[in-house]
């Protein structure tokens, strides 16, 4: 039978739609990091090599990415698009020992960007159909992704100190299979919506479709932003870390507690989101991305930062999941996988791809202190201007209006 519009939690799959987001972050922490290692210190690449790969890695899978989202929602092939990327995305990683130049190193990246491209949005809408009306508790369900990152950074760590590299991509094919077996037994069939949506929008008519209004192309360049800040306060991070003397173990500490401090806002976003709308959860994270930059910019003593980390949980978590939320809202029937896709494409697409390039270049011309004052500038700028987009005008006009022609004080105290 058919979910029930007004879904009980206990009519969810929450422990498995839990237990993917676990499993494929577990699996992407051990492929996209040891990846980059293998080919600086066992190819020997330089690392304007590594991150030119890097970056035509982020164009390949963005670029792919939304294109094959509006078909796979054209078609209604969901469940099996997901589980074929899943099965074909262990392919290029189980390659990665054997590549031993660039040209090598370069085409196993692009296949694994291509192959991954569908996954995460297709998790991101799943959850959502499957939470329904209560799909303001996707945060609960989304931490067990961070929760996963984690514990596969620390796992596979260990599993290359002491069995090698081979032995840790091994268990990113271990988890992605796992991960297929789980989405095999979701009943996407229950889910109505999706493979009884009427009518066959074109391509053109598709894409289209998720642009629906100015307020949501602004929204959109929000997401880019975020995404451009997201990069200089992660990768850029270690490097202003590493100038300023701190040991490894200090930028392990940072990793680990940035990911710590998701748990609460992944949480506790559901209950923000339903309170105060999605807009004002995006609008309270880039309000940190404009804190946590001014701050790490007057950093000295490198140990500071990790009180720092802890808005970490508010710029990554609370933007990701109002992000999703308002991609959600504003996405059709049945075009909701792409509508995710759009917004990946804009966060982690163009905004990481921009963050890397010009954050990069600023890094290198005037300095990470610089960089990070001119990107809370940014910031600032983009908070106000999405804050005042989010403003409905007309209701302020009417309440204006009606406050001035309300008779004035004094009328009431002439009244004898």
């Amino acid at each position: 039978a058919p979910l029930s519009p007004g879904k009980e939690w206990n009519e969810v799959p929450v422990i498995r739609l839990r237990l993917v987001y676990f499993l494929i972050c577990f699996a992407m922490s051990i492929s996209s990091p040891f990846f980059v290692l293998y080919m600086k210190t066992e190819i020997g690449l330089s690392a304007g090599q590594v991150g030119l790969i890097a970056a035509l890695q982020i164009v390949g899978g963005y670029v792919v990415g939304p294109a094959a989202s509006i078909l796979v929602d054209r078609y209604r092939i969901h469940k099996p698009m997901w589980i074929i990327s899943i099965l074909m995305g262990i392919v290029p990683v189980q390659l990665i020992t054997v590549t031993n130049s660039f040209g090598s190193a370069l085409a196993v990246a692009l296949s694994m960007a291509v192959l991954n491209a569908p996954i995460s949005s297709l998790l991101d809408s799943s959850t959502l159909r499957f939470l329904g009306d209560r799909s303001h508790e996707y945060g609960k369900i989304r931490l067990w992704g961070a929760v996963g990152w984690g514990g596969g950074s620390l796992v596979a760590g260990l599993i290359v100190q002491v069995f090698g590299d081979r032995a840790a991509f091994d268990l990113f094919g271990a988890c992605m299979l796992a991960t297929a077996a789980v989405v095999s037994t979701l009943d996407f069939a229950r889910l109505g919506g999706w493979d009884n949506a009427e009518g066959e929008p074109t391509f053109a008519e598709s894409v289209s479709l998720l642009i629906p209004n100015a307020k949501y192309v602004t929204f959109l360049l929000v997401a880019i932003v975020a995404g451009f800040g997201a990069t200089s306060l992660q990768s850029l991070l270690l490097m202003f870390l590493s100038d300023l003397g701190a040991p490894d173990f200090l930028e392990g500490l940072t990793l680990s507690l940035a990911t710590v401090s998701e748990l609460p806002i992944f949480y506790a976003s559901g209950a923000i989101i339903r309170r105060y709308g999605a807009p004002t959860l995006m609008l309270a994270s880039m309000a940190a991305f404009v804190v946590r930059s001014v701050l790490v910019s007057f950093l000295v003593n490198p140990w500071l930062v990790l009180p720092l980390q802890l808005l970490h949980g508010f710029t990554f978590a609370g933007a990701w999941t109002a992000g999703v939320a308002i991609a959600k809202q504003n996405s059709p029937p049945g075009l909701e996988t792409s509508g995710q896709s759009l917004f990946s494409f804009a966060y982690n697409g163009v905004g990481g791809l921009s963050g890397s390039i010009v954050g990069g270049q600023l890094y290198d011309v005037l300095g990470p202190r610089t960089m990070y004052r001119i990107k809370a500038v940014v910031f600032a700028v983009t908070t106000l201007a999405y804050a005042l987009m989010s403003v409905n005008w007309e209701a302020v006009g009417i309440r204006a209006r009606r406050i001035k022609n309300m008779p004035s004080s004094s009328v009431y105290h002439s009244i004898t």
